[in-house]
């Protein structure tokens, strides 16, 4: 309807404005205040770019909307087109369009679409998914989905971080407990690896605090050694509660570790031949790496996130010489210098340029520093090796969404400034840096090398236990209580963490996530499922949503009936926008609305044509609930 709205005010502005000015569009549309309509279209900026009378312009598109056959009536208020909408011939369009696209109700193809690649949660394989991986996992999930729904080619990929230091340290402990560790049960694997790379990390950074202690008071810098001291203490205090979640792996790992004159320089010596693609260490981090993964890939199924494509940096950047040519080609270009033994991108040359600064999306005021490129050792630092990849991946897709946390903004201008300097111009210009927040959990802190952080598998777990507590006495078997539990659980999570603009920072509560009353992943699939009760309660009595009694709708119907037609547009602006937050808010309301409806009004009743034109809202209601909850990656139960 608003397009037939938004056509028809746009036809009038061919006639009176020949040209001039942008015309209206859908997004000009919106809800009229409390009595004076429906619908309302403000025509004041209109007005100003052809030069004419706000009111004499909305007097002229009131009389083109006017001729629309949902309209019911049109006034004219001000510089704002107030207008009714006919429930009857409005909802007669829905309603027959969700029944007979039904789980395709709202994909709004774009004219013209691209070839997309959505690279996201890519977390490094040294420990499990926490939350910060989850919100960056569900974000690129949703955001996949929402634009497949606009009819875009898009591939999810999973980058591989194999290469570097992190990896190295998680990998060198692994070799020294490889036996040990298959002996192990019940631990998943890619906690088992985290709990390696926490231990590993912080006994190695005890002995090199030893030796740095002693180099110190050597040369008689005694207010350095007590500075080191105070930080082998806490590293100690995390090495104690490392031990106590595992002391017999703590202590082979303590015992083999201590037996290495330099732990460190093995550890980087690792990195540097698995960078130069020596058979003895590639065997060594894949075996570590595939074993870590297998855990990921795990909590991926419960999630029910999947990728197209698993990118192994080693592969696509290092041993195919991709990262090597980059350097060369930037060196050549002028634009990478050597700096204390260690190849540096003059970043900030580039960025001088205003207009570089405009197409590629840094803001005037935002200070860029030259980045360092390589190690001394001649290893790529991962800013070189996101460049290479960038690289590929613009040779599949012709628009690359990074879905990375707001704290790499500063590595995500430098790779497109790279990619510039480069002369991949296109490339640089649709590299899109979707950032987000940090994720909270009141009273928690988190650290990743002192194994100290709240895995996703712990906050599903909590969760699906949480609604399985709830729905315990409910009237379900134990089969439908499990589904219920995980679907419930698990959509829990999932809303809240969509349910909020990416570049909030989200602080997650049980009592918000967990409300079956209001604004929760609960509360909108509780929605979903009552709809779905009305629906068998009333086949059993022998009533059916019918098309052909929708001359019966009323005033009652007439909120949700507006809700349901908004959806595809709601589907467009949050795909366009890369909002999937947008659509959770949308759900939210409409459930509430429904709600409303289904306390107010009598749906299985005695007027069998009513009844069924009632039952057909609850039916498209129902269709747009589970359709929009697919878009977000949840999936509704049937029964709760």
């Amino acid at each position: 309807m608003i397009e037939d709205v938004v056509g028809r005010a746009n036809s009038v502005l061919e006639k009176v404005c020949a040209g001039r000015g942008r015309g209206f569009s859908a997004g000009d549309v919106k809800d009229a205040p409390r009595g004076k309509g429906d619908l309302a279209l403000p025509v004041f900026r209109v007005a100003r770019e052809c030069g004419l009378d706000v009111e004499v312009l909305a007097r002229r598109v009131a009389e083109g909307v006017g001729g629309s056959p949902y309209v019911g009536r049109v006034d004219v208020v001000g510089g704002y087109v107030n207008m009714w909408v006919d429930v009857r011939e409005y909802g007669g369009l829905v309603l027959s369009t969700v029944f007979e696209m039904g789980g395709r109700y709202g994909f709004f193809p774009v004219e013209r679409p691209v070839r997309v690649i959505v690279e996201h949660t890519s977390a490094n394989p040294i420990h499990p998914l926490h939350l910060g991986h989850l919100r960056n996992c569900l974000l690129g999930d949703a955001l996949a989905r929402l634009l497949r729904a606009r009819g875009h080619d898009v591939r999810t990929h999973y980058y591989i971080d194999d290469v570097g230091l992190q990896v190295a340290y998680a990998v060198y402990g692994y070799r020294k407990v490889r036996d040990f560790v298959k002996e192990l049960g019940g631990l998943k694997k890619d906690h088992l690896i985290g709990l390696i790379y926490s231990m590993t990390y912080t006994l190695v950074e005890i002995e090199g605090l030893k030796r740095r202690i002693k180099e110190a008071e050597a040369r008689g810098d005694l207010d350095g050694a007590a500075e080191l001291r105070g930080r082998l203490d806490s590293l100690v205090a995390a090495a104690k509660r490392l031990r106590d979640r595992n002391a017999e792996l703590f202590d082979r790992l303590l015992e083999a570790i201590s037996r290495d004159a330099d732990p460190e320089g093995e550890v980087r010596r690792l990195n540097l031949a698995y960078e130069r693609g020596d058979l003895g260490a590639v065997r060594a981090v894949r075996e570590a790496v595939d074993y870590c993964l297998e855990g990921f890939k795990e909590t991926f199924r419960l999630l029910g996130v999947e990728f197209d494509s698993w990118d192994w940096e080693s592969e696509l950047t290092v041993w195919n010489g991709a990262a090597a040519r980059v350097l060369e080609e930037l060196v050549e270009r002028g634009y990478a210098y050597m700096k204390e033994g260690a190849y540096v991108f003059a970043a900030d040359r580039v960025a001088e340029d205003p207009e570089v600064r405009r197409r590629l999306r840094i803001p005037a005021g935002y200070e860029v520093p030259p980045a360092t490129l390589t190690r001394a050792d001649g290893t790529t630092l991962y800013p070189t090796r996101d460049i290479a990849y960038s690289l590929w991946k613009f040779k599949h897709a012709d628009r690359v969404i990074n879905v990375i946390a707001v704290q790499q903004s500063l590595a995500q201008v430098h790779v497109r400034l790279a990619l510039y300097a480069l002369g991949a111009v296109r490339e640089a210009e649709n590299l899109v840096h979707y950032a987000y927040e940090v994720v909270r959990l009141p009273g928690r802190k988190m650290s990743g090398r002192r194994g100290e952080y709240i895995s996703v598998d712990d906050l599903l777990g909590e969760a699906v236990g949480r609604v399985r507590e709830i729905i315990k006495d409910r009237e379900l078997s134990e089969e439908e209580k499990e589904d219920v539990a995980v679907k419930v659980g698990v959509g829990a999570v999932k809303f809240a963490f969509l349910n909020l603009s990416p570049l909030k920072v989200l602080t997650f509560r049980w009592e918000r996530a967990l409300d079956f009353s209001q604004n929760s992943g609960p509360f909108v699939q509780y929605s979903y499922v009552r709809g779905r009760s009305v629906l068998r309660r009333a086949r059993e009595a022998g009533l059916e949503p019918r098309l052909d009694c929708l001359h019966r709708l009323g005033g009652e119907e007439k909120s949700l009936v507006l809700m349901v037609g908004r959806f595809p547009d709601v589907v467009a602006k949050a795909g366009d926008e890369l909002r999937p937050d947008l659509v959770a808010s949308y759900l939210n309301f409409l459930a509430q609305e429904f709600n409303k409806y289904y306390d107010s009004v009598r749906i299985i009743l005695e007027d069998e044509e009513l009844a069924c034109a009632r039952l057909a809202v609850v039916k498209a209601v129902a269709t747009v609930l589970r359709n929009g909850l697919g878009l977000l990656g949840i999936v509704p139960p049937e029964k709760m």
